[in-house]
């Protein structure tokens, strides 16, 4: 943190420097972040009978269908919180999402979703329970990094499903570490098939294209010559496959025309998937990675929506794939046994205006910490056990999904003790609606900084870029324009600076995994001519 250094530190800041940040005497070592306990000290009577109320329904619902539910995740890419119809955008974005909006008015539309700033930190957050950092990933991980994604000694949701009897299976993006050793099938899953990224324009420019093509809205050409260079740095550029045990094994070689088809082939396998164990005795968990909505590369079948961009393309054909996929579980009759998460990994990419999405939070973007870039639709679907039409202001955070698909699936206390896990059991959420929720405080990280932190309905930037203040009342003010120090914080710093400070204290008792990763040379490595030479195609003498 760099508080110290700014211009306007005030007294109530300068708490930060006076105040030791000291772990409470006595305390044991923790599961979860200080905050939880200190929430579980208040709420804890009540949270233990709404956890006898989960119980008993889901243990009616296993002696029903004679197993364990399903459960299915879909994690897609760059949608920000306006683009769905039922999060105002849809039809007004031009690009219809009447699966989508289906699915949450029978279902729960969280309002206070967080994501991680950014793809790859995301999908750990999801898979692992923890912030990256803890797991010793700092930020996006692009080709050419080495020793850098998942590490063994994490025990990803996957793991704890199949130690609970499910079959598991991966299909699409995985985007937490390029080699075999981070693969799906490393990490718990019984069958995937995947790709490495979402890599279309940097797998052009390794197969020598000349970078005179447009994609959508992004000219190749300063992909292909412009920094970063990433000539040489894929190792596959394609679609891999492998079951549990099994050294991965390329499908097939990315093209541009592969890789604007390919999403729809990762909801053929999912269905697929969903299919084959259906009926079978085992209960199964499912993780979809969708790879839109990018700033490149669309269908075809999709390219005639109103807004006539790439994101609107994709998004139009998202709605539809996921459409797809819910009406394969109620063909199999299982929907009523089958917990079904459709969430955003982070913001949208306003880099590539109007290729990428839109929020409805001005501030912020993909890789930022603002509302815009961390706050993002998400939505659940199980007919029967979540009634319809909710929408709470419950916060949740991405890396809930892991503790909560671990207690739905009878495997909580298989999460390891001997570190921090950062997602908190929401079943009670989901299955007794809003008010139900066990956080109201998110931790903000970019790469290996803690940017900001919100609790209540008070979120406190310690990077303050504002030269007024460091608090936003994201009640009066979700686009984070009205920043002030003196209103909020009188009242607030005090509760927020213990906030953090325990938070801290706490990675010091359990350090994160040391980050090894570093961005080996290509080994072709692209280059240009040290002077351009350019001659108009069109002169005239005079």
């Amino acid at each position: 943190m760099h508080i110290e250094n700014h211009p306007t530190m005030s007294i109530i800041g300068a708490l930060f420097l006076m105040t030791a940040i000291v772990w409470p005497s006595g305390a044991m070592a923790q599961q979860h972040d200080a905050e939880y306990y200190e929430l579980e000290k208040w709420f804890g009577e009540q949270w233990e009978a709404d956890d006898k109320v989960v119980r008993a329904r889901l243990a009616e619902l296993q002696k029903r269908f004679g197993k364990k539910p399903n459960i299915i995740s879909i994690l897609v890419d760059d949608v920000g919180y306006t683009e769905l119809g039922s999060y105002g955008g849809g039809k007004l974005r031009g690009a219809p999402t009447p699966n989508l909006d289906k699915m949450a008015a029978q279902g729960m539309r969280f309002l206070q979703y967080y994501s991680e700033v950014a793809c790859t930190p995301s999908r750990i957050a999801m898979i692992t329970g923890r912030h990256p950092i803890r797991t010793g990933v700092i930020g996006v991980i692009f080709p050419g990094t080495v020793n850098s994604g998942v590490p063994a000694e994490e025990v990803t949701t996957a793991e704890l499903l199949s130690q609970a009897g499910y079959s598991t299976g991966m299909f699409g993006k995985w985007h937490v570490g390029f080699g075999d050793e981070y693969a799906p099938t490393a990490h718990g899953f019984d069958e995937a098939v995947w790709s490495e990224g979402n890599p279309a324009p940097w797998i052009q420019a390794d197969m020598d294209m000349d970078g005179s093509q447009m994609v959508g809205h992004v000219n190749m050409r300063a992909l292909v010559t412009g920094p970063p260079n990433l000539r040489g740095y894929y190792d596959n550029g394609g679609v891999l496959k492998a079951k549990k045990g099994q050294k991965p094994e390329i499908l097939y070689k990315y093209s541009l025309e592969k890789y604007n088809t390919y999403e729809e082939e990762v909801f053929d396998q999912s269905i697929d998937f969903i299919e084959r164990n259906a009926k079978a005795d085992k209960p199964f968990y499912l993780y979809v990675g969708g790879k839109a909505n990018h700033f490149f590369g669309a269908h075809p079948d999709f390219m005639d929506t109103p807004a006539q961009t790439n994101t609107a393309a994709q998004m139009t054909e998202t709605d539809y794939n996921l459409g797809r996929l819910l009406k394969a579980v109620k063909d199999a009759g299982i929907a009523e046994n089958t917990l079904v998460v459709w969430s955003s990994d982070n913001g949208p990419m306003y880099h590539f205006h109007p290729a990428g999405g839109y929020s409805m939070f001005d501030k912020g973007e993909k890789g930022l910490t603002f509302e815009g870039g961390v706050r993002v639709p998400a939505i659940a679907w199980w007919p029967g056990m979540i009634e319809e039409g909710q929408e709470p202001l419950d916060i949740f955070h991405v890396s809930d999904w892991h503790t909560t698909f671990a207690s739905i699936a009878g495997v909580y206390d298989k999460i390891p003790d001997d570190v921090v896990t950062d997602g908190v059991d929401q079943s009670a959420l989901l299955l007794m609606g809003e008010d139900k929720g066990r956080r109201d405080y998110v931790f903000m990280y970019k790469n290996d900084e803690l940017k900001a932190v919100r609790k209540d309905w008070i979120k406190f930037r310690l990077v303050p870029e504002e030269f007024h203040g460091w608090y936003y009342n994201l009640m009066h003010d979700p686009a984070e324009r009205y920043p002030d120090g003196l209103y909020y914080g009188g009242y607030d710093s005090y509760g927020l600076t213990r906030l953090v400070q325990e938070h801290m204290a706490l990675v010091k008792k359990f350090p994160h995994r040391p980050n090894t990763a570093y961005q080996r040379q290509p080994e072709r490595p692209y280059n240009p001519a040290p002077t351009l030479k350019y001659e108009t195609r069109k002169q005239v003498d005079w």
